[in-house]
């Protein structure tokens, strides 16, 4: 895999991570709050989804 793709990778993990270790340390003060960081764990995972695509994509390219 590119590197490049690997780091945005990277950054989407950690970014998840985070969130949901503020989600544990009960970082969402009301309803509002909880579900904008649940919609923004969505949006990484789709973005993650999305690179991993590109990423089997320029393989299967590539070899042929």
């Amino acid at each position: 895999m590119d590197q490049t793709l690997e780091l945005l990778l990277s950054r989407i993990d950690d970014q998840r991570k985070t969130v949901l270790m503020n989600l544990g340390d009960g970082a969402a003060k009301d309803y509002a709050s909880y579900q904008n960081m649940t919609g923004y764990i969505r949006g990484l995972s789709v973005a993650e989804s999305i690179i991993k695509d590109l990423a089997q994509r320029m393989e299967t390219f590539e070899d042929e």
